[in-house]
């Protein structure tokens, strides 16, 4: 996602808060796939995920009239998709769930590829998920990603250097 669909994500924002119907729509036309992708990457279950994004869809209409519109659109939506993952998570931890539960879960609705996916996930830190949900799912720019994660444009270029050889060594 370019900086001009960003700036169109936040006029879409802004239009909910204005009464507009249609726009949440088109919010989630747009990125509802990343958004479940964000979701996904902290989550168990899909069915979990896809309940984050129809709550992060609820909480951008709640809040649209707190949006300003000279901040970054997609980095607004993402923290809401990673906090409403987080409090999901908590919910795991309340249910106690046993392992072989959640595997019996995840297992019956990941296919090969989502499951390989899936197991090098787990094993990323929360800022290397952050990195590639930005990079690969947003298509964000270096420097925007560089903005948001509070570190130069060359360092961001390290870490993904670094990243993605970690991941080829996963699929060895």
């Amino acid at each position: 996602m370019n900086e001009s669909e960003n700036v169109e994500l936040g006029k879409l924002i802004k239009a909910i808060a204005e009464g507009d119907r249609n726009a949440i729509g088109e919010i989630f036309q747009r990125v509802g796939g990343a958004m479940k992708a964000v979701a996904r990457s902290y989550l168990l279950s899909e069915a979990d995920a896809e309940d984050v994004v129809q709550d992060c869809l609820l909480t951008i209409v709640r809040k649209a009239d707190k949006f300003r519109e000279n901040k970054n659109a997609k980095a607004w939506i993402n923290t809401i998709v990673k906090n409403l993952a987080k409090n999901k998570l908590k919910c795991y931890k309340r249910r106690m769930e046993s392992p072989l539960e959640i595997a019996q879960g995840i297992a019956v609705e990941l296919d090969e590829s989502s499951l390989t996916v899936y197991e090098i996930l787990i094993q990323l830190s929360q800022r290397e998920k952050d990195l590639i949900i930005y990079r690969y799912w947003y298509q964000s720019p270096l420097s925007e990603i560089a903005a948001i994660m509070h570190c130069s444009k060359s360092t961001l270029s390290y870490r993904l250097e670094k990243l993605e050889e970690k991941i080829r060594n996963f699929s060895k």
